[in-house]
């Protein structure tokens, strides 16, 4: 696990409520993944998260994640259905809860889906130039959108296309995960006249992520990729949750503009 010391400092500090060693404790759980991992299982983290409004300038993106990913599992461990939506937005349940509970009780599947979802923090843009006959032609690529990393696939190197096919994958879970209102509608393409919906999305995903496992090399690991292939439904369900239940209601809370 890649804790910042002030993501540990928070842990020790809201977990081991009764002590005032906190230093002491730092030190010993530091790179210890096998001290740490009962401690962020402790609800008491996911509630702070939630109540106290300072406290996601104090921790990385990675421990937001971590817990509460950990809090989705146990949600989805009381309750018998989720919530799917359908090509109109429309919400039905799907008696899935189990399924996808179990998904993210698997600790390598879980621990990408962390690192996944941080790597969406931030989107990142490349300028490519293109010789074309007499002059050059100029194109903005951004690792957020599914096209761009479809075309930019087929312009790099054989070696380098399973990093691509690991992102393609990871943008259309991420939509559909994180966004499901915005991917459960059509959505016409940026850069062709297609439209896309969550069956496009899905599709996409399960094929790249087939193709991201069948490589050797990085960007690895291709269990994981197997089981996003096969299971993306459950994935994604299970990340809808996230998003429904924790990472709305942090957004209105501190992105929104107050009213009254």
């Amino acid at each position: 696990m890649r804790l910042t010391e002030s993501d540990l400092k928070f842990v020790v500090e809201t977990v081991a409520t009764k002590r005032r060693d906190h230093d002491h404790i730092v030190s010993l759980v530091r790179e210890k993944d096998d001290l740490l991992e009962p401690m962020l299982e402790d609800p008491k983290l996911a509630e702070r998260l939630i109540n106290e409004l300072e406290v996601l300038v104090r921790i990385s993106p990675y421990l937001m994640f971590t817990v509460l990913l950990r809090r989705v599992r146990r949600d989805l461990a009381g309750q018998s259905f989720v919530l799917e939506r359908d090509a109109r937005g429309k919400r039905i349940p799907v008696f899935a809860a189990a399924q996808a509970g179990q998904l993210l009780g698997d600790p390598p599947l879980r621990e990408y889906l962390i690192e996944m979802l941080c790597s969406f923090v931030r989107t990142n843009i490349a300028v490519l130039y293109r010789q074309e006959g007499r002059g050059w032609q100029k194109r903005k690529f951004s690792d957020m959108d599914m096209d761009d990393m479809m075309a930019l696939c087929r312009l790099v190197e054989s070696e380098l296309k399973p990093r691509f096919y690991k992102r393609i994958a990871d943008i259309a879970l991420f939509l559909t995960g994180i966004y499901p209102d915005h991917a459960s509608s059509f959505v016409r393409c940026p850069r062709s006249q297609d439209w896309r919906v969550v069956p496009d999305y899905e599709r996409e995903g399960r094929r790249f992520y087939t193709l991201a496992a069948r490589e050797t090399g990085p960007p690895g690991p291709a269990p994981v990729f197997e089981q996003l292939a096969e299971k993306f439904t459950l994935a994604r369900e299970a990340l809808n949750l996230l998003s429904d239940r924790y990472l709305k209601p942090l957004r209105a809370r501190y992105f929104d503009e107050p009213t009254g």
